[in-house]
This record gives C-alpha cells, structure tokens and sequence, in this order.
C-alpha cells in the first residue's frame, strides 16, 4: 500500500519559509544596508580607503584616488600628508588594486609597490642585527634570520604588515623569493599557545597573549601560501575558535570570520552570525576599517583577500 505524503502543517511551512528567508534574503538585505552605510563614509587614510574599495568593488568606484596617493617611492603611506612608506598601507593598496578592474595604470601601481617591498626588509634581516640579536640583545625570542616586513622602514618585521604583503603577492599571482623567509618569520614567531601577537610570541622571559586580529591575519595569509597543514595554523584556528565566542569586537570578529572560513575543521558561521547580530545595532557607530571588513565577511561566499577578483 503506498503511503500518503506527509501533511505539511501552515506553522511548519512558515518556519521553512521564514528559515529560508534569514538565511538567504536578509543577509543581502543586510549587506545592502552595510554598502549603503559605508558608500557615505569619507575615508580618512589609506587603510580606509583601500578595505572600503575592497568591500565595495562591485559599485566600481575607480582606483584614482587610491592610485594618485602612491609616494614616488613606489608605496603608500597609511597617513598621505605625512608622507611615510608604510609596508601595511602599501600591502592593502596593492590589494585593493588586485580587486578592482584590471587597467593599465593599477598594474604599473601595483608593480611599483612590489619594486619598494621587494627592497624593504626587517631591520633583523641586516648581518650586525642578527648578530647582536644572536649574541646580546636575547630579550626577545625569534631567529633573526627569518624576517618578513616592518610597519616602516628601518624597523624589524612584524606580524600585521608582513601578513598584508604576502597576502598581496598571492592575489597578484606574483613569485618572490622573498616569501619563504616571511611565511617562515610568521611561524618562527607564533604565540606558543597559538595565534600571533603583534610582533613576538615571547619576550623578557614571558610567553605573549596572541590577538584575534592579528592572529586571523596571519592565518589569512599562511593559508593563502598553500599552509593548511601548518601545525601554526591549526593552532591559531583553535586559538580563534575560543577567543572570537567573548569577543565584542567587529574589528576582531570579522577578521576571524576571514580566516576560519578556510578552515576546514572549524566552523565560520556561528561568528559570521554573532557579527550580522552586531551589524544589525552597530553598523552606524562601527568604524570605516571595521564596516568594511564585516561587510566581507558577510558575503556568500565569505571573501579571501588571497584570491584575485
């Protein structure tokens, strides 16, 4: 005997119905409200300036104002008016560049901020450097001869920007032998508990806290080289997993959504749901960087900054 269909009650075939919904019409109900909040923001340097060309690359708002801010030097500088080439401005530059529509003018950009990267190194990466790091100066633990690129020039390398850079030759696409040191550099100073810290995982004798953003970005960018089995990696993930569950920061969270999403054996969107709950009250008061970013993070699929659009 064949039996009859289940009856589908009118208050189960509303909750599919209204499940449907949150899960695909308003998350682009949503991003719309964000693209809007972010399309009156003014950005106030090149940070700002590149995420938010970033997140609203689909509105093809042009790279002119982004490209006629490039120092004659070949990079940005994250405060133009000053005047000072800043590694982590001209990574998300060169970024941004990466996501925009291809012309000639942002590849010849784009190559003159790879010309500077390529000539600037952590201050560590100098002989007599990593000979009092070696010999004298053993305040502070990491192999000075692995080295990736410092917030400015004549400064050792730290995590944020030399993440940034590595993140940028993999969207372009473009070999450098100078990859190999920095993705070493990363993992040679990873936090022994897991994550990164802003520059060491241990100094003065005491294991450092990671940070969330700073971690994500690193994971972001390690990923991005093909390290998905980096024992680094998958600590730092483990790291996030529990860090971003307490974490009230748009700022952290959607980084952390960006680099779990590529993670295979953790989950991305219980966080991606904890920020589209934050967005929904704080988008107005959020910053550009944070907007910008939550706004990534938002998308279906969730950006990778290491792919080129």
């Amino acid at each position: 005997m064949r039996r009859r269909p289940k009856r589908v009650s009118c208050n189960s075939f509303r909750e599919i119905t209204q499940r449907i919904y949150r899960q695909a019409i308003m998350p682009v109900k949503e991003c719309s409200l964000l693209e809007a909040e972010l399309q009156a923001r003014l950005p106030r340097n090149i940070e700002e300036m590149a995420l938010r060309r970033i997140a609203l690359r689909r509105s093809n708002l042009g790279t002119t104002e982004l490209i006629n801010a490039q120092l004659p030097c070949g990079a940005w500088s994250n405060c133009p008016v000053t005047a000072i080439p800043n590694a982590y401005a001209t990574g998300l530059a060169i970024l941004a560049l990466a996501h925009s529509k291809p012309s000639e003018r942002s590849e010849e950009a784009a190559s003159q901020g790879f010309k500077w990267l390529e000539q600037t190194k952590g201050r560590e990466s100098h002989w007599l450097w990593q000979w009092k790091f070696r010999i004298f100066d053993r305040k502070v633990r990491f192999d000075p001869g692995k080295f990736g690129w410092p917030w400015v020039e004549d400064t050792v390398s730290w995590a944020a920007p030399t993440a940034l850079v590595l993140l940028a030759y993999a969207a372009w696409a473009k070999p450098s032998n100078r990859i190999p040191s920095a993705i070493a550099m990363l993992q040679d100073r990873a936090c022994p508990s897991g994550g990164w810290n802003a520059g060491n995982g241990h100094a003065f004798g005491v294991d450092l806290d990671p940070h969330p953003d700073f971690s994500a970005m690193a994971v972001c960018a390690l990923l991005a080289h093909g390290q998905i089995n980096s024992s680094h990696v998958k600590k730092a993930g483990q790291y996030l997993e529990r860090r971003l569950q307490s974490c009230t920061s748009p700022y952290s969270l959607a980084w952390g959504v960006l680099a779990l999403a590529n993670l295979p054996e953790i989950s991305a969107a219980p966080f991606r749901e904890s920020l589209r709950r934050m967005a929904e009250t704080q988008a107005s008061t959020m910053s550009t960087t944070a907007l910008a970013l939550t706004l990534l993070a938002l998308e279906t699929p969730i950006f990778s900054f290491g792919r080129r659009a």
